[in-house]
This record gives structure tokens, C-alpha cells and sequence, in this order.
């Protein structure tokens, strides 16, 4: 794709405000990230939306570029980590794997707190914006890429290891079972 190939080589050049949702809707945050882009200068970033239809991406406003989803693992992981920051402004969910998948590859995340969207992150890993709140949420990215070492991807990655690798959850579960039983 070539706005993918665009993004990812100017690695170097301007910050990159990443989100990723299937399908992209009101419910995810998609008014939200339209709105992120009148806030944020042109000039501070770009915003890549993963995950938009044909007609969505058509509808997009300049400074946004938009990709369909993609099946491919290896470019969404290339694209999380090529981001600045990860923004997730959706107004209602679980547990969005969103928010592990870019703490996984090193990227911190903006998000609402909706659902289970805020218990991925902590204070070295994130940060948490009241749902619908815009400004605080185009502060907050902006606080990012002003700020570039307030976060490290080695702590985005050491969260994403340490407190969602399936193996540890996995015998967590057992031993507090074994726990129960006894």
C-alpha cells in the first residue's frame, strides 16, 4: 500500500499519531480522531487510521491518512512501532487487544477511560483521558511528541510482556484455582 510505504519511510521526519480499530465507527472514536486532527498542527504530525473502509477513506480530511485493514502482521507491528503514540479514543469496550498490540512493539498509548480500555496501561506505559474529552486528548499526544523520552518502549514492551504474556496469565489462573480448591 502505498501510503503504508509513505508513512514508514519517513521514519525520522515528522511524529506519527497511529490508530487502529476494525471497523472504525462512532462506538471506536472515529468523530474523536477527525477532531484530533483540527487540534493537532498539520505540521507537529500525521495521523494514520488502520482498519477504515473505501468510503471512509475517500471522507478523510487532509493530514489523515487512511489504510483499509490489513491481514498482514508484520506491517500493523511495523506501523505500531513506527508510531509516536498510540491514540485509542473509543467510547465503549472490553479489553481492546488494540492498547497490548501497541504496548507490544514499544509504542505508549492515549486512551479513554471506557471499558477495560485504561488497565492495559500505567503511568510509564500511558496515559488516561476522560471519555470524550478531545482536548485532553489532543494535550495529551502533544505532551507526547514534546516530550519524546516520557515514555520508553522498553517499558511499553516490559508491560505488554510481563502482564499479558498468555504463558504467565495462563499459570496465574491455575495457581489461583489450586488456591480456591484448597
Amino acid at each position: 500500500d502505498i501510503n503504508t510505504f509513505n508513512i514508514l519511510s519517513n521514519k525520522d521526519d515528522i511524529p506519527l499519531i497511529l490508530g487502529v480499530a476494525l471497523p472504525w465507527s462512532e462506538r471506536k472514536g472515529l468523530a474523536d480522531m477527525l477532531e484530533l486532527r483540527n487540534l493537532i498542527p498539520i505540521e507537529k504530525a500525521n495521523i494514520c487510521l488502520v482498519g477504515l473502509s473505501e468510503k471512509q477513506i475517500s471522507n478523510l480530511p487532509d493530514g489523515i491518512i487512511g489504510i483499509r485493514r490489513t491481514q498482514n502482521i508484520e506491517e500493523l507491528a511495523t506501523l505500531y512501532s513506527r508510531a509516536t503514540v498510540f491514540v485509542n479514543p473509543t467510547h465503549s469496550d472490553n479489553f481492546p487487544t488494540v492498547n497490548l498490540e501497541s504496548l507490544a512493539c514499544g509504542t505508549p498509548v492515549i486512551t479513554y477511560r471506557t471499558g477495560g480500555s485504561p488497565e492495559a496501561i500505567d503511568n510509564l506505559t500511558g496515559i488516561v483521558i476522560e471519555k470524550g474529552d478531545v482536548h485532553g486528548l489532543a494535550n495529551a499526544v502533544m505532551n507526547v511528541i514534546d516530550n519524546p523520552t516520557l515514555f520508553k518502549s522498553e517499558d511499553c514492551r516490559n508491560n505488554a510482556k510481563m502482564n499479558f504474556n498468555s504463558d504467565i496469565q495462563f499459570n496465574k489462573y491455575i495457581d489461583l484455582y489450586e488456591n480456591l480448591i484448597k
